[in-house]
């Protein structure tokens, strides 16, 4: 298919947690004088939802995904009540529960296959999706199959998968075929850069179009993107800086533009 209109772009803001923890309101006034219209959240920093909604609406900032617990269990009222009142339409997993220790044989991620079934049947009640963001280490293969073929066979395509483009590439990945591969489930991408070849490079990632991705061939594989977000899990140098010159080249390229 081809795109009708280009996706937004968005930040994830767990790029900058250090500057939101030490002062939240004053970094994402930055952000939004970057020029972001759209932000990822992974938690409020102690803020009330109330709080962060307001503050929102202020600097005209909407957060239509963001990272969260899956809507299950006891937490499943206040994923969804938080979801609803911060305008986030789609809830993704910074990684399967449990992290790595649950997630080491096709079984288990058949498991944890069933925790989304679960959340996504809670979730659509509302209008919401849920989503998965892979690192490199869940995509290994169990027992000669890759253990995210077996997540996208036992989950539903309202499941969401959030391809992290650098981790994809890190896990030998061609990062173009994989968006070719999860189709319609990529509505929210992270457009990552950094070192490839170099393993010894710490940390690895770098702003947007400064590392070895080929962000620009990948964005014409993105048919389904909505949203393409900006995110450094680590950066050696100012991270508010890289996340200005990330959305400098995405926006200037066209992989995503400001809609604000």
């Amino acid at each position: 298919m081809s795109r009708l209109e280009p996706p937004q772009i968005t930040v994830q803001l767990y790029s900058l947690r250090d500057a939101l923890e030490a002062d939240f309101e004053g970094t994402l006034r930055k952000v939004a004088e970057i020029g972001f219209a759209c932000v990822e959240p992974a938690g409020y920093h102690d803020h009330k939802p109330s709080e962060v909604a307001k503050l929102f609406a202020e600097l005209q900032l909407t957060a239509p995904s963001a990272h969260s617990a899956l809507p299950i269990g006891d937490a499943k009222n206040e994923m969804i009540e938080t979801a609803l009142e911060l305008g986030h339409r789609y809830l993704i997993t910074g990684g399967p529960p449990g992290w790595q220790d649950n997630y080491s044989t096709t079984d288990e991620v058949k498991a944890i296959a069933e925790h989304y079934c679960i959340a996504a049947d809670n979730a659509a009640a509302h209008g919401l999706q849920v989503g998965y963001h892979n690192h490199d280490w869940d995509l290994a293969e169990f027992d000669g199959r890759p253990a995210y073929q077996t997540f996208l066979a036992h989950t539903p395509k309202n499941v969401l998968w959030q391809a992290d483009l650098f981790w994809i590439a890190r896990a030998g990945i061609d990062p173009i075929a994989f968006l070719q591969e999860i189709g319609s489930r990529g509505k929210v991408l992270h457009f990552k850069d950094g070192h490839l070849a170099d393993r010894d490079i710490t940390p690895p990632f770098l702003p947007a179009g400064q590392g070895e991705l080929d962000l620009i061939a990948a964005a014409k594989a993105a048919n389904y993107a909505e949203y393409i977000a900006v995110e450094l899990d680590e950066y050696d140098g100012d991270m508010l800086t890289a996340v200005e010159e990330s959305y400098v080249y995405l926006t200037q390229n066209k992989i995503a533009l400001l809609n604000k």
